[in-house]
């Protein structure tokens, strides 16, 4: 589904990525962690163009980024990114949100496009704030919407950078359960995060990644159970 291959990104003096290469498989859940500065972040951002690497190449589902670029908001309808903010349109209510994208960007009608908004606010547990402004929402049911209106699009892959970081610690559960529940229902899904527990949960593979490298890539259990790398047990032992 996912195929990074020698993976280069800088800003200006400051190398971000220094090779990074990984496979995600179809309907794999891969949680990125390590801590701020390592690169994870860019990773992401990387994956669907919102950053130019320097060099590498990025396939998805078969087709090659780099050599794709005139077409690239076509090939991002196939990776909806939910971001720490949620970056919704506060004059409009959470089904507006998240039925701007069919009915602007897919040509959806109104009324389709308006349910299938509402469809999803039912899936993330907001059946009842369809009409609400995200000035009248938590932080956690703002984030719902969000990935609402991400789901909208109908991606083939979901990338979260960080989905909780911005919530208060009441509200983390909230957003990580509706994330479970799209791996359950075999969604593709890249995942940066801090929530360890969670990662440990639902990840098929946990990448770790160190000065812009990815320096240990293993199941959740051995990871946290017996990290083969030095600098890997360091940092858990900070953050578990």
């Amino acid at each position: 589904m996912i195929d990074v291959i020698d993976l280069y990104k800088s800003f200006g003096e400051l190398e971000v990525l220094r090779g990074v290469s990984t496979h995600v498989g179809r309907s794999q859940v891969v949680c990125v962690i390590g801590a701020s500065g390592s690169g994870k972040s860019t990773f992401l951002r990387c994956l669907n163009l919102l950053e130019i690497p320097d060099r590498g190449r990025i396939t998805i589902d078969g087709v090659e980024l780099m050599e794709h670029r005139k077409q690239i908001n076509k090939l991002r309808r196939k990776m909806g990114m939910v971001f720490q903010q949620f970056n919704l349109f506060p004059n409009m209510t959470a089904r507006s949100n998240v039925a701007l994208g069919p009915s602007q960007a897919l040509g959806m009608s109104r009324a389709d496009a308006s349910a299938r908004a509402e469809a999803l606010l039912s899936k993330v547990g907001l059946a009842d704030k369809v009409d609400e402004f995200p000035n009248r929402l938590s932080g956690g049911q703002k984030q719902r919407v969000a990935i609402a209106r991400a789901l909208a699009m109908g991606p083939d892959i979901m990338l979260f950078d960080e989905p909780t970081s911005a919530l208060d610690p009441e509200m983390v559960g909230e957003v990580l359960q509706v994330i479970k529940q799209l791996a359950q229902d075999g969604m593709t899904m890249i995942i940066v995060t801090h929530e360890m527990g969670f990662a440990r949960e639902v990840a098929d593979r946990v990448l770790f990644m160190d000065q812009g490298v990815i320096a240990e890539d293993a199941p959740p259990e051995r990871i946290f159970r017996s990290p083969e790398k030095e600098r890997t047990r360091e940092f858990l032992s900070k953050v578990l």
